[in-house]
């Protein structure tokens, strides 16, 4: 017998519970169907040694909006974050470092020994970046107008985003127009001197991309990330308990509001009758029929493999084998007998995000590997030792250290990440002995999840996190292709909700709430 649903969402990452969610409380008789045996996706926390429990894959949320928070009622459900003051401390070859405050002022008084026009100029930026990441926040803040027929709530969102943009001070908005396209380090040089904190915030405008910092086009990524913090919840960046909490709330939310969540259930088919999709078909053979088909997965995974292209338009086809998405992120997960000791960086300082990359010629040679299909043997750091804020994820005296490892391509030359698995490891390893001397030491036990991985167990096709690249012609209306930007596909009843889609930048279930509302307006 086939089981019928008004929706089916395939993929139970943190967008494909959102979207569920929300269907699910608009009415929509909705069922997840989720390949691995947990929810979550990126959002994952995984026992790496007895006792010991880490971020799989992120450390951090997107952040996730409040929207999403508030709409799903997910504090009910448990959820609950830790905030720390420190935002980002960046270390110094040598020892000390330099802490980047969520408090504007702390944050200056620090730099003012190392520079005084950087002290001066610090809450300025803050201040500018605040502002601007109103104005791109207006763009995230719901689906971009077609730009064949827009309709009246496209013509609205449009003229709102425009009066903030009005309202910005004339530098302001001249700084808007700019930053966009630019290079991040031209950026940073703009309004930095010190090295250090140059490549700290350039940092931002390169994460999970196959830009280098003197990439045009860096400085959009850069403003997607204030954006995201125009959005979202307060102090929303890490969750108790570990990414995997994060899930749980979100599938006790679909649960709530009358939805079905089914694990270790593969989809191999989407089915499609008369030019429309009627359901799926699982692994096994079992066909479940809906109305709505919702897919979480990566674009190119769900037309291209789950789909028979012999229902897409062959331009959409060319247009879609074209969209980028090659990774670059892969990530060392450490369980480790005590604290790190990092010379001149005291405990409070390694409660927030701890980057390795003191300059933008650092950055930028990491990047260099990149381009010739290499990954980097002094790569760029992000770690985080969460077990500092959050004592359930290490025995007590012990901690759990979660490391990005940047840039580590998804196409290898002359080789597979089978072989480079291994030293891509020891040299991540290397570069943090650098810094935190005698760390080697301390290992119980340790992980390495290269871009090939990511794909293969994680279901990130190309390896990419961001499931495509966030370059200026894959954002907005474009994102994945043109034409797709209010999540349809050129298969009427097929839609989509990852993170390849509008607005895209990961963990925020953005893209999910926007489709869900999108969807239920739809049908």
């Amino acid at each position: 017998m086939v089981r019928r649903y008004d929706a089916i969402v395939i993929g139970g990452g943190v967008n494909g519970l959102v979207c569920a969610a929300v269907l699910a409380k608009a009415g929509r008789r909705t069922v997840v169907l989720e390949a691995r045996d947990q929810v979550g996706g990126g959002a994952a926390t995984s026992e790496l040694a007895p006792g010991f429990r880490v971020p799989t894959l992120a450390h951090r949320t997107g952040p996730l909006r409040r929207d999403v928070v508030a709409e799903l009622q997910l504090a009910s459900h448990g959820l609950t974050f830790i905030d720390s003051p420190v935002d980002v401390t960046a270390l110094a070859p040598g020892g000390g470092g330099l802490t980047i405050y969520r408090d504007a002022a702390r944050t200056a008084d620090g730099l003012r020994a190392r520079s005084p026009k950087d002290a001066e100029a610090w809450p300025r930026f803050v201040q500018t970046r605040a502002a601007l990441g109103g104005v791109v926040g207006s763009l995230l803040d719901g689906p971009p107008p077609p730009i064949d027929a827009p309709g009246a709530q496209d013509l609205w969102r449009a003229l709102k985003t425009l009066r903030r943009f009005r309202g910005l001070p004339t530098q302001e908005a001249y700084r808007l127009l700019r930053w966009g396209p630019m290079a991040v380090a031209d950026l940073v040089a703009e309004c930095f001197e010190t090295e250090l904190l140059r490549a700290a915030v350039a940092a931002d405008g390169i994460f999970g991309t196959m830009f280098g910092p003197w990439s045009a086009g860096s400085g959009m990524a850069l403003l997607l990330g204030a954006g995201n913090e125009a959005l979202a919840a307060p102090g929303s960046h890490v969750v108790a308990g570990g990414p995997g909490a994060l899930a749980d709330a979100l599938a006790a939310a679909v649960t709530r509001a009358g939805g079905e969540v089914r694990t270790g259930t593969r989809v191999a088919q989407v089915r499609v009758d008369d030019e429309r999709a009627r359901g799926v078909v699982l692994e096994d053979g079992t066909e479940i029929a809906a109305g709505v088909v919702v897919s979480g997965l990566h674009p190119k995974r769900t037309l291209l493999d789950l789909c028979d292209p012999v229902h897409l338009p062959p331009e959409f086809l060319w247009r879609l084998r074209n969209y980028r998405s090659h990774g670059t992120v892969a990530k060392l997960n450490l369980a480790l007998s005590a604290l790190p000791t990092i010379p001149g960086v005291d405990r409070e300082a390694l409660t927030g995000r701890v980057r390795i990359g003191p300059d933008i010629d650092y950055l930028e040679r990491a990047f260099d590997h990149a381009k010739y299909g290499r990954f980097s043997t002094a790569p760029w750091l992000e770690f985080t030792i969460p077990s500092l804020l959050d004592r359930s994820l290490a025995p007590e005296g012990a901690h759990v250290l979660s490391a990005y490892v940047q840039f580590a391509p998804y196409h290898l030359r002359d080789t597979t990440w089978e072989v480079q698995a291994a030293p891509l490891r020891d040299a991540t390893l290397a570069v943090l002995e650098q810094y935190a001397p005698g760390l080697g030491g301390l290992i119980v036990a340790g992980e390495v999840i290269t871009p090939l991985d990511l794909e293969q167990q994680w279901g990130f096709t190309g390896g990419h996190i961001f499931h495509g690249e966030l370059a200026l012609d894959q954002l907005l209306m474009m994102r994945p292709l043109l034409g797709t930007g209010h999540y349809r596909t050129p298969i009427d009843g097929l839609f989509l909700c990852s993170s390849g889609t509008h607005p895209g930048t990961g963990l925020t279930g953005g893209a999910g709430l926007l489709a869900g509302r999108q969807i239920a307006r739809d049908r």
